[in-house]
């Protein structure tokens, strides 16, 4: 796919030990290690409208999280569940359920609530997952060796469940990487493109002489870690599921910290408490309450670099006691799913929104994505769209270069199907309600 994305991760099941692993990629740091109790109430965020889920924690858990308590990246809780996520720019969330959640407080909610993997998968309509700012896709393991990567693709939820092999992911889908590594196991891997990293993860882990266990799982993280300008390896985890036992390796640090999961006291009035990942040591002993200050302060810091700039101070009290929120929804965003359909099912399309005339002349456009159309119908979805006018182009990107090149005519959505052309002024619609959907064709 064209743009750089970030994460890599794989999940195998060894003679002894069930690991996980996962190098948190992002274009920026900081960030708590959480120690979640049991018996707290939570309620999703009420941004997007709905009905926001609520919950009681019944399990306790430790969780890696750039905002505080509520929204993890990632964790594992007392009954020997991990769940890690990574980038997908292809999820299409599914929103038939009545109920909804943000995309990151769903980890929170399944390391609350489920035990294991089977009871995640046998659960997973139950919820609308509206986003604040990723699209992203789910690796889960727990103690019994089950392991499931799970996607949520044109709006309905894909598993692959883990074999006797690794469970391999980075940022394409599952069918994609798997067709994109037939053809690079046998070629010299460079760079570190979303292929790459996969090929180079599944090479590593199925080698015949691999053998799992904390110190190769970083190695091998080592070998697709993100050292570049914008995207850099933030921190990386791998967990002894069986043991209860989470490894961290913080940023550029040499070292690696282990916490033994069971050793937490996760009673309720024991309170959430949190360290900073990137303090000068992180253990057992460094768990401090977490307060609504320290919650702010992180909230302030990361949440506006996603876009999301207002009611800092009543999202961060919202996750610390949801009973008291005074979260309003958000009634500027709206979701615009593009539908595109094709004739002959095979190629890219690159799909983009454009805000003026000069965006179109220009081929260029702050929000675009990549979508491998192996079906003669696929939706991609841009979240959280700042409300307005917009116009919808496509085409197929046969070179995956992302410009339309002879040969990749851009093909447009028209509100008006009497009316042809490029005219932004023809072509631009009101983005006000939400979820809007509109189709292209592509011949």
């Amino acid at each position: 796919m064209l743009a750089m994305a970030p994460c890599s991760s794989f999940a195998l099941k060894g003679k002894d030990e069930v690991l996980l692993a996962k190098n948190f990629d992002w274009n920026f740091d900081g960030g708590y290690l959480v120690k979640n109790p049991i018996g707290v109430k939570r309620s999703s965020l009420p941004l997007f409208g709905g009905e926001p889920t609520s919950w009681t924690s019944i399990y306790g858990s430790l969780t890696f999280t750039q905002y505080g308590a509520g929204l993890p990246y990632g964790g594992i809780n007392q009954r020997g569940l991990a769940i890690e996520m990574l980038w997908l720019d292809e999820t299409v969330y599914p929103a038939t359920a009545a109920r909804t959640i943000s995309e990151l407080e769903w980890i929170q909610y399944q390391l609350d609530t489920r035990a294991n993997v089977a009871e995640v998968v046998s659960h997973l309509d139950e919820l609308s997952i509206r986003p604040i700012a990723g699209k992203i896709h789910y690796m889960l393991a727990d103690d019994s060796g089950d392991r499931a990567l799970v996607e949520f693709i044109d709006g309905v939820p894909k598993v692959q469940r883990g074999g006797l092999g690794a469970l391999v992911c980075t940022n394409d889908t599952h069918r994609l990487s798997e067709l994109v590594f037939d053809k690079l196991r046998t070629l010299k891997l460079n760079g570190n493109t979303s292929w790459v990293r996969y090929a180079r993860l599944r090479l590593g882990v199925e080698a015949p002489d691999a053998t799992p266990s904390v110190e190769s799982s970083f190695a091998e993280l080592e070998k697709v870690a993100e050292k570049g300008s914008t995207y850099r390896t933030q921190w990386s985890a791998v967990y002894e599921v069986r043991k209860g036992r989470v490894h961290i390796k913080p940023g550029n640090d040499s070292r690696v910290f282990a916490f033994d999961v069971n050793a937490l006291d996760y009673s309720t009035k024991s309170g959430t408490a949190y360290q900073d990942l990137f303090g000068k040591d992180l253990s057992v002993a460094k768990f401090e309450p977490l307060t609504a200050a320290a919650q702010q302060s992180l909230l302030s810091r990361n949440l506006p670099k996603v876009g999301l700039n207002n009611q800092l101070d009543a999202i961060a009290g919202h996750l610390l006691d949801p009973s008291a929120s005074t979260v309003r929804p958000l009634d500027d965003r709206a979701t615009l799913l593009v539908r595109v359909r094709v004739k002959a099912p095979g190629a890219f399309a690159r799909i983009a929104v454009f805000q003026n005339q000069g965006e179109i002349t220009d081929q260029k456009s702050k929000y675009a994505g990549s979508a491998l159309l192996d079906t003669e119908q696929r939706d991609f979805a841009f979240y959280n769209l700042p409300a307005g006018k917009y116009a919808v182009g496509a085409f197929h990107d046969h070179n995956q270069n992302g410009r339309p090149d002879p040969g990749e005519p851009l093909a447009f959505f028209h509100p008006d199907s009497k009316v042809t052309g490029s005219n932004f002024d023809d072509l631009a619609f009101e983005l006000k309600d939400s979820p809007k959907t509109v189709e292209i064709v592509l011949e």
